[in-house]
């Protein structure tokens, strides 16, 4: 039960950090705070670790192609630094996942093979707009779309999403699939156990550079291929 959560939790917020134009300014740099402000669940169980789970963090930076998340999760049992460089293609995950510390080496071509195996499941998904649902994030406004199975009519998660954000959502962790026109400042993901709500709390235009300095010593190397099959140990992979 617990590694179940902790690899949908996992997969809801590995998120990339990007560069992007809004209304008002052209940000080449700039720092993203996304939180996991609302969970829930019908089962006691999963109910009370997921309330260890409200609060959690996700912070982005962004500067000259290099993109960097940082999560810190049930007070530090969960650590994860993802740091994703545009000009050689390269991405490199420092993982603590309670006391196993890993350093992940990838590329940009293994992740478009691993996400072209799996497209195939979403052939059948839509993106769909409710312009009369909107609120406000940040100072954007925002509207709802939802990502909905058109055989089965069923919703798989939404969003608000904000057209004047002109971001490339597929830098999000499941949007690789779809075209989103705008995006998302809300992620309300759905689980056959959980429903988890993310939303952006902070932005900043300025960064300090020495963020992209990571410190991988203690952790254990090993290929993305690797991973995956470590992650699959536990239970099914995480879902990249």
């Amino acid at each position: 039960m617990k590694n179940l959560i902790l690899r949908s939790l996992l997969l809801s917020t590995f998120v990339f950090a990007f560069a992007f134009t809004n209304a008002q300014k052209v940000l080449t740099e700039g720092y993203l705070k996304m939180e996991i402000t609302d969970v829930a669940s019908d089962d006691e169980q999963v109910a009370a670790m997921l309330q260890m789970m409200k609060g959690s963090q996700t912070e982005i930076h962004f500067k000259d192609g290099k993109n960097l998340s940082s999560m810190n999760m049930m007070g530090g049992m969960v650590q994860m630094k993802t740091l994703y460089d545009n000009k050689t293609e390269k991405m490199n995950m420092l993982m603590d996942m309670m006391g196993q510390k890993m350093n992940i080496e990838s590329t940009k071509k293994e992740m478009e093979a691993l996400n072209e195996e799996q497209a195939e499941q979403f052939e059948d998904f839509e993106v769909q707009y409710d312009d009369n649902d909107t609120k406000e994030i940040l100072g954007y406004k925002c509207v709802k779309a939802t990502i909905v199975d058109t055989k089965s009519k069923d919703a798989a998660f939404s969003m608000y999403v904000s057209k004047d954000v002109k971001a490339d959502s597929k830098m999000l962790q499941g949007m690789q699939y779809f075209e989103i026109d705008g995006f998302p400042l809300e992620l309300v993901v759905k689980q056959p156990q959980m429903t988890m709500t993310m939303t952006a709390v902070a932005l900043e235009d300025k960064i300090d550079e020495s963020v992209f300095q990571l410190d991988a010593s203690g952790y254990t190397k090993m290929t993305f291929e690797e991973f995956m099959e470590k992650m699959g140990s536990m239970g099914g992979g995480m879902g990249f």
